[in-house]
């Protein structure tokens, strides 16, 4: 009798430290997803600030008469970087969303 309880007692607490153990991993790759969308997001602020920044350049050789704005090095610049900030935000959202599949 005293044997049957143990064996039940031990059955249990491997649960138990069977699901300790899940939540602990589950918690864990979910704080490493919180933290990639929160750099996705980052960058995205970053690219709004340069979207703000290259709106003002053409504003500015609007009023100075300039008539080739694309070829403009600054305008040129921030068009490269809004490029490799997108790739490096759709990185960081794709990390996060295979992080987020539960392994079978």
């Amino acid at each position: 009798m005293i044997d049957r309880i143990r064996r039940s007692l031990n059955k249990g607490l491997d649960q138990v430290r069977w699901v300790a153990t899940f939540l602990a991993e589950r918690t864990k790759a979910e704080t490493e997803i919180a933290k990639l969308l929160f750099e996705s997001t980052r960058l995205e602020g970053k690219i709004d600030d340069l979207y703000r920044d290259i709106g003002k350049r053409v504003v500015e050789l609007k009023e100075k008469g300039e008539k080739a704005i694309w070829k403009d090095f600054i305008v040129q610049q921030a068009l490269d970087e809004i490029k490799h900030l997108r790739e490096a935000a759709d990185d960081f959202r794709n990390q996060a969303r295979s992080l987020s599949k539960l392994p079978e």
